[in-house]
Order: structure tokens, then sequence, then C-alpha cells
């Protein structure tokens, strides 16, 4: 009789390690999955995050270059005002000298 309950005794002890070894493996896979689920996201939110600072790296090159271009067409502005101030001059100067000649020639 003391080994019967000891065969009922050790199966009941492996029925036990059985379902502890059973459910210690579906609480790994879960956790797999669930980990698989956190990685995805940390991945996603990574792209996103490499996304928007590429786009912000982008836009800034931009800006910058924009920058530099208005500085060029400011500098090509003041450039082409010089050169109408010196050509209203030479207009100016010329009509006063063909105005001159006329005088001259009436006289």
């Amino acid at each position: 009789m003391n080994n019967l309950k000891a065969a009922k005794m050790d199966d009941h002890n492996l029925l036990l390690a059985l379902a502890g070894i059973i459910s210690a493996f579906g609480i790994k896979e879960i956790w797999a999955i669930i980990q698989k689920k956190m990685d995805i996201g940390a991945k996603k939110d990574e792209r996103e995050e490499s996304l928007y600072t590429k786009q912000i790296e982008i836009l800034t090159n931009k800006i910058t270059q924009l920058e530099t271009k208005i500085e060029l067409l400011i500098e090509e502005n003041i450039q082409l005002r010089v050169k109408v101030v010196k050509m209203e001059a030479r207009l100016i100067n010329s009509a006063k000298k063909k105005v001159n000649r006329k005088k001259d020639a009436r006289d």
C-alpha cells in the first residue's frame, strides 16, 4: 500500500512538473511574442524619428541654400542699381553735350 501511495505521489508530482514545464513554455512563447511586438513598435518609432530627422536635415539644407541665394540676389540687385545710376549719369552727360552742341551750332 505504501508503494501505491508513492506511485500516486510520483504520478502527481510528475503531472505537476509537466504542467509547470508546459506553462513555463507557454509563458516563454507569449513573452517572445510580446517582446517581438515591442521590438517592432520600437523599430517603427526609430524609423519615424529617423524619417523626421532626415526631413529636418533636408529642410535645413534647403533653408541654407535659399539664404545663400537671397544674399547673392541682393548683391546682384545692388550691382544692377549701380549700373543703372551710371547709365543715367552717362545719358544725362550725353544729353547735356548734345544740347551744348546745338547751342554752339546756333550761335
